[in-house]
């Protein structure tokens, strides 16, 4: 039988996003709430109140399974937590959590993954065959597709791009190495800049949006003030988007993509940080740079929840012989 919806759930250090999704992409249901604070069973709870909340309307066996993005790194053969940044999942067993409470497969991937995978189904990286993914928010996710087919490695943890070096002895970055770029470009270090200029004079108009309490200043507030052309908060985003530009550099070099797609929730609300990335790689990259594009992604926060239930129907289907 070949089922007509699946649960996609996008779990982030903020956020969890849950839709109930067609097979052709569109949300007939969606459900958001903050991401609990504490141990992985507060989490597993809120997933699981998530699901109940978007399938409800339909019966079961219309469901071909629940599909769920981590930020983590997720031996996809396994389907195991190997190591996880901003949420306290690694090593717990995820998957069989989920299944003991729910009448559906369960399949959980890296959310950089299931974002990639909504972008080139129904996205901006639609047609294209070889593309990366890359996702800021909390933290820096990513994803990689080759000949059309989402690279995962040897083991499914490819694609952790916000791991990769920038700076050798940087910054502490929250995996505990140094000079990653997640240390440079997440929610974190936005707000880390945006408070130190809010200590100086240029800083003014980001202390102001703050009410001028500094311990309120967020991300979202610099990147008001960016977008609203205030010169301290572009100079910040601006040498955001450069240091993206620059570890994509070495991405473009070596995988030649003829896309690059920018998404998560400080990507795709700050045009400029998409246009510095793309100037700083035309201008350094090596002959690739003729063939990439640097867009924003399409979908929105939406990527990771209708990726993760394409994935969940893409499981299905293999387990049921057929064919996408």
């Amino acid at each position: 039988m070949r089922t007509s919806y699946a649960v996609g759930l996008d779990v982030g250090g903020t956020r969890i996003a849950a839709a109930l999704v067609e097979r052709k992409g569109r949300i007939v249901k969606e459900s958001k709430t903050l991401t609990p604070k504490g141990g992985p069973f507060g989490v597993v709870d809120a997933i699981i109140d998530a699901v109940e909340e978007v399938s409800a309307s339909v019966h079961p066996s219309e469901i071909a399974g629940i599909g769920i993005g981590l930020p983590a790194q997720i031996d996809f053969f396994r389907q195991t937590v190997e190591f996880c940044t901003n949420l306290p999942l690694a090593g717990v067993d995820m998957r069989s959590l989920v299944m003991s409470r729910v009448k559906h497969a369960v399949t959980i991937d890296n959310d950089g993954h299931t974002a990639a995978l909504g972008e080139s189904r129904f996205g901006a990286a639609k047609g294209a065959k070889d593309f990366v993914m890359v996702t800021l928010g909390t933290g820096v996710g990513g994803g990689v597709f080759l000949g059309g087919q989402l690279f995962r490695g040897h083991r499914g943890l490819a694609g952790e791009l916000g791991h990769t070096l920038v700076e050798i002895d940087g910054l502490e970055c929250p995996c505990g190495a140094r000079g990653h770029l997640e240390a440079y470009v997440a929610r974190p270090a936005i707000i880390r800049e945006g408070r130190a200029a809010a200590e100086t004079f240029k800083g003014a108009a980001i202390k102001r949006l703050a009410g001028d309490d500094l311990d309120r200043i967020s991300a979202e507030i610099v990147i008001d003030a960016a977008n609203s052309g205030d010169d301290e908060a572009l100079r910040i985003m601006g040498e955001i988007g450069g240091i993206l530009g620059q570890s994509l550099v070495g991405i473009v070099n070596m995988l030649n993509p003829q896309l690059i797609v920018v998404g998560g929730g400080i990507g795709e609300s700050c045009p400029i940080v998409i246009e510095r990335a793309s100037a700083v790689i035309s201008e350094h990259a090596l002959a690739g740079r003729r063939d990439v594009r640097v867009v924003r992604a399409d979908l929105g926060n939406d990527a990771g929840v209708v990726g993760a239930a394409a994935l969940a129907f893409d499981e299905n289907d293999s387990r049921e012989g057929m064919h996408r």
